[in-house]
This record gives structure tokens, sequence and C-alpha cells, in this order.
């Protein structure tokens, strides 16, 4: 076995270990929590007590902490979520079309602002000292330590309230209605309301890339390798590429740990625009002590960290001589 590979297992085994106390601290808290999911239906007289025993016992919570555990962390091993309490549901069917909205909201601004806060990092960090480097850190910045609601409803009131240029809240007008996917994200009437929580999103991580990228460019600036190239006669623009082709790097394994983190770091996002997400349903759920769906969409969220996490690691150790003993992967 090379050191890469047990490289690679010593990191499976960490994974599996922070996934198993990652639901395990969920579990925990959740049953910590004041009250119960019932007792607003027992205080509104719509149960009475024995209908509410009788529904405690059908999702097992009247069994002991240390069975509904087991049967907890079986649950997620086998995908198999349960059915939520107050909707009556199957959790995958409600998270489901929760996810792939907050997918198709995030994705393409984490994709959108990585790309050009990146290109503008490079640049600026090339002409370094220049106004536009001094602009776009001082704004980048801004954004990026202002929270992420806040931005937000200064945009509903600018673009929504005051020039009403878009919609404020939702993902489509309450007349729409579309079947399937493809008639949902395909219109109109959804980019009008995608428009400003789009923008928001992309702003809101524009920050970290630009400075990322300013930064590796400056460090690759004075290399023995752009001297050569110079001496060569390549042009600026072309020394530019390999400075920031050389840097990349950090960008890609910060872009692979943001995109983990993705639900985590804009669930108030979707709170302020009403974006019907993963995030916003976690919060909802919260509220109501929904358990099963509480825990299969923290679940989801924390996976989602680790399995970035892990990929992060192992690119940086295949990628990089000085992570990995042996260069990356070389028996």
């Amino acid at each position: 076995m090379t050191k890469f590979q047990r490289f690679l297992l010593k990191r499976l085994a960490i994974s599996v270990l922070l996934t198993v106390i990652a639901v395990s601290v969920i579990f925990v808290v959740l049953r910590l929590l004041p009250g119960s999911p019932f007792e607003a239906l027992v205080t509104s007289g719509n149960l009475n007590q024995e209908q509410i025993d009788e529904i405690r016992a059908m999702y097992g919570l009247d069994q002991s902490i240390w069975t509904q555990y087991v049967n907890y962390l079986w649950s997620l091993l086998t995908f198999q979520f349960g059915y939520s309490i107050l909707r009556s549901q199957p959790v995958w069917d409600v998270l489901e079309p929760r996810l792939i909205n907050s997918l198709i909201l995030l994705i393409p601004a984490l994709v959108t602002t990585a790309i050009l806060s990146s290109l503008l990092g490079m640049y600026a960090g090339w002409n370094r000292g220049s106004r536009l480097e001094k602009f776009s850190i001082v704004s980048t910045t801004l954004l990026r330590s202002t929270p992420v609601f806040i931005t937000a409803i200064f945009f509903i009131i600018v673009f929504a309230y005051n020039l009403e240029i878009v919609p404020a809240l939702g993902m489509r007008s309450i007349r729409a209605t579309p079947d399937g996917y493809l008639e949902t994200f395909l219109s109109l009437d959804f980019l009008h309301h995608y428009l400003l929580p789009f923008t928001v999103a992309v702003l809101y991580y524009s920050g970290d890339f630009l400075l990322l990228a300013r930064n590796g460019v400056i460090e690759k600036r004075g290399s023995e390798f752009l001297k050569l190239h110079r001496a060569k006669g390549l042009s600026e623009m072309q020394q530019l590429a390999r400075a920031g082709r050389n840097s990349m790097l950090p960008i890609l394994t910060y872009f692979t740990l943001r995109l983990g983190m993705i639900f985590q770091g804009l669930i108030l996002l979707e709170v302020v625009f009403s974006w019907p997400g993963i995030g916003r349903e976690l919060v909802l759920a919260i509220q109501q002590q929904d358990y099963p769906l509480v825990q299969a969409a923290v679940f989801i969220m924390a996976l989602a960290v680790i399995l970035a996490n892990l990929a992060a690691d192992v690119l940086y150790a295949y990628f990089d001589p000085t992570v990995s003993t042996n260069g990356g992967g070389s028996a």
C-alpha cells in the first residue's frame, strides 16, 4: 500500500467518525429541546393525549433513547428517513424538491463568483497598488463581512420595493402552476424571481475568491519561472495567465470546501427571500420540532461538509508534493 493510499484510508476513517459524531449531536440536541412536536396539537384540542400516545408509538418516540438512537443511525445508513411528523409525508418527498431548489440557486452563484472573482483577483494582484485593487479589496471585504441577510434586505428595499424591478419574495408568482422541473426553471417568471437572490449570493461569495486569487498571483509574480518567461519575451497578459494557472490549487480547494458548506452559509438568504430551499425548510422544521425532517436535513448538510473536506484533503495531497510525502500517489 502506498503512502497516498494510507493517507486516503486515514481521511476516510476520520470522515466516517466525524459523520457519526455529527449525527449523534443532532439526535441529542433535538431531544434536549423543551416541548415536543405534539404540544400544539394537544393545546389546540385537535388531538387528545391517547391519540398523541398512539402517534408517538407510530414514530418510535415511546421507546428508550438507546433504541431510538440505533433506529436513527440505521435510517440514516439506509437513507430511509421515515415520515415527517407534522406533514405526514415521507421525509425525502419533502426534502427532495427543496434540495433541488437550493442547488439551482446556490451552485450557479458559487460557480459564477468563483470564475469572475478569481479572474478579477488575479488581475488586481498583477496590478498591485492600482485603484482597481484597492476598490475590489474594500468592496468585496465589506460585502463578505456584512451578514448576508442585511445585504439581502438592502437589495430587496432598493430593487424590489423602491425601483420595482424584480419581485421581493418567492421562487415564482402565486398564479404560476408549472408542471415539472423544466417548466419551473426554464421560464421568464422563474428568472425574474431568481435574479435578486442570485446576485446577493454571488456578491456574498466574491470576497474570498478574489483575495485568494490576488494573493496567489502576488506570491508568484516574483518567482523564477516568471522571470524566465519574461526573458523569453512573453507579454504581460501571458505572464499573468501563467501566474494565475500556477496559483489555482488554493482556489480549487476552497471551491470544494465552499461547495460542501453551501447550504449552511445561505440559510438566512433563503429565509429572507422566502426561497423554498432546504435551508428555509430546516428552519421551519426546527420551529415545529419535526424530528425526522430536522434529522434528515441536518444530516444531508453535515454529510456535504464532510465529503467536501475529504475531497479537498485528497486534492491537496495528490497535487501538492509538500502535503504527501511521496508527492501524491507514486508507489
